[in-house]
């Protein structure tokens, strides 16, 4: 199974204590993943589909449990994807009716009668826009594994769900965006903190134990990289440093200059040059007495000067 799925998985095994919380999961489902026929005054017909067979069944017990109604599990195949499998969630009339009341989604003053965003119960209730975002996921939601990328998203088929949905994630304090995806609207999460935290918020601890151990594995590997890639750019400096240094002490050399120079500074231009690959700190260990990296690079640098002043620079 994939990420996504596994996440799913351990979501729907974690049980509500409190039936307004079941209401506000299948709120979402009928929202954002549901379909709503008119079929005359105060008659409906409610569908809900997905790709996920076992979500479509957990909805089937989740509505059970809140309208005591009998919905039907069909399976839809498409040829236009390749055999592609969806399931859905079919209710009746009598039954559609029984459950957008029993989630309070119908509205006398809204169009055809229904409610198209979660009621106020939802969103002024902690618990039940925590079930809400639960539902949404499960319906549309879809997350990428960490190891390819710190994605989540929940996709739905029109801007209104999506700008409402992100407003609700952003007063939890979640950073989401919304972006427009061929004929979908896609809410999404991108920052590492914010997918790992909405994980556990939504009840999938094993996916953000498993989410957090990549992540920090990534963390090491990106550290280990940066080391390296300093450690690199070190070294080169040091050995741009060092021929340099050479050439300098040369220049001296062949110009008569060094035999003039006071015995501090013939001692590290001799040093220098019979040790050509030694750091600074090994350096000051060769004279007598020993001195430290600064002496050694204030000795250097006062070589370089004699040299650069008697090239006329």
């Amino acid at each position: 199974m994939s990420f996504s799925t596994d996440a799913k998985s351990e979501i729907m095994r974690q049980p509500y204590k409190d039936r307004r919380d079941v209401r506000a999961e299948l709120t979402a489902f009928a929202l954002l993943a549901g379909s709503v026929s008119f079929r005359g005054s105060g008659r409906y017909l409610l569908s809900t589909s997905s790709e996920n067979a076992a979500v479509m069944r957990y909805a089937f017990m989740q509505a059970r449990r809140v309208a005591q109604v009998t919905p039907e599990i069909q399976t839809v195949r498409s040829n236009q994807l390749g055999d592609h499998v969806r399931y859905r969630l079919a209710l009746t009339e009598e039954d559609s009716l029984a459950l957008l009341n029993g989630l309070d989604l119908l509205d006398p003053n809204a169009f055809l009668g229904i409610r198209r965003e979660p009621p106020k119960a939802v969103l002024a209730r902690e618990g039940s826009r925590v079930a809400f975002v639960r539902g949404a996921f499960l319906a549309v939601g879809w997350v990428n594994h960490p190891e390819k990328a710190y994605h989540l998203e929940f996709a739905m088929p029109d801007a209104g769900h999506a700008e409402g949905l992100m407003r609700m994630l952003a007063k939890m304090g979640f950073r989401c965006g919304v972006a427009e995806r061929k004929s979908q609207f896609v809410a999404y999460i991108k920052d590492a903190d914010g997918v790992s935290r909405l994980l556990a918020m939504m009840g999938a601890f094993g996916a953000y134990m498993a989410f957090e151990n990549v992540r920090i594995m990534k963390q090491l590997r990106g550290g280990v990289n940066r080391q390296m890639n300093c450690d690199d750019s070190n070294t080169d400096k040091t050995v741009r440093a060092a021929e340099k240094q050479l050439n300098d002490i040369e220049y001296l050399r062949a110009h008569g200059g060094l035999e003039a120079l006071p015995r501090p500074l013939r001692e590290i231009a001799e040093a220098r040059y019979n040790n050509p690959d030694a750091n600074l700190a090994e350096l000051g260990q060769l004279l007598d007495p020993p001195i430290g990296k600064s002496g050694v690079n204030n000795r250097l640098r006062r070589l370089s000067a004699l040299a650069d002043e008697k090239r006329g620079l």
